[in-house]
């Protein structure tokens, strides 16, 4: 079951109609147990100030199975998600919000940016789906919810 893999996440998503609800709104649907999805792409630094302003943090994916059930939640999507990933220099490890080491390699291969956040690429065909961003890029985001 996906709330017992993950406990409570939400898929942060956008669709066609968010030019026509307010900029300030967030607007929330259901997608699974332990999902709901929210229009509104965002920085990294702006998704993880929202997700710990109304949830716990971003998401973070301390295993491979962690990361391949969000995998099957995204696959029909055509978006990039943030996650609760990063590294404080182009030298750094990556870790996760929570402190913890990335322990597993699932990035893009031509992943060459020198960039200090990292999102899931839903769109891309195999696996391997991390890749380094500019965190001032605006993504959709997916929020830990316990």
């Amino acid at each position: 079951m996906l709330a017992s893999v993950f406990g409570h996440f939400l898929l942060i998503t956008h669709l066609f109609f968010l030019s026509l609800i307010s900029p300030d709104s967030v607007v929330c649907h259901d997608l699974a147990v332990g999902q709901i999805q929210l229009q509104r792409p965002m920085s990294w630094f702006q998704a993880r100030e929202f997700c710990q302003r109304h949830y716990v943090d971003l998401i973070v994916l301390s295993t491979e199975e962690q990361y391949f059930t969000l995998l099957n939640a995204t696959t029909a999507s055509k978006d990039s998600f943030w996650l609760g990933l990063q590294r404080q220099s182009t030298i750094s490890g990556w870790k996760w919000v929570n402190g913890e080491e990335l322990s597993y390699s699932q990035w893009l291969t031509e992943n060459v940016c020198t960039c200090h956040c990292a999102s899931l690429e839903a769109m891309l065909k195999k696996d391997n789906k991390l890749l380094a961003r500019y965190c001032e890029e605006l993504h959709m985001f997916v929020c830990q919810g316990e």
